[in-house]
């Protein structure tokens, strides 16, 4: 790599203007990172959801709060300084109050080579 110039991706979280339109979680989101394997960003979401997890998720809450439930676990709020780590194949429900904000790295899985 010498000679390369490389490119760091970086944002600031706190800046409006990173973010855009994510309809299908009532909210915004920004973007750092994405591949095939891995989508890091920042997320503004509020409202109740609920899925079964098709990737690994990192989540390190920024402001707000939010209401986990995973199935087989006990519940639990997340609230801004606090993170989790979330499995794929887990059933999970959130419930993100409207001031929701968080950092998060979904990691899907590799395709065999």
């Amino acid at each position: 790599m010498a000679g390369q110039t490389i490119k760091v991706p970086r944002f600031n979280v706190l800046e409006e203007s990173n973010f855009e339109p994510l309809p299908e979680y009532n909210g915004h989101q920004a973007v750092l990172y994405e591949s095939a394997e891995v989508k890091a960003g920042s997320f503004k979401e509020h409202g109740r959801f609920e899925d079964l997890r098709e990737f690994d998720e990192f989540i390190y809450v920024v402001a707000g709060s939010s209401e986990v439930t995973v199935e087989g676990a006990e519940p639990f709020v997340m609230k801004a300084g606090d993170c989790c780590y979330l499995r794929k194949g887990w059933k999970v429900s959130v419930v993100h109050d409207d001031e929701f904000h968080d950092v998060a790295v979904l990691i899907h899985d590799v395709p065999p080579a």
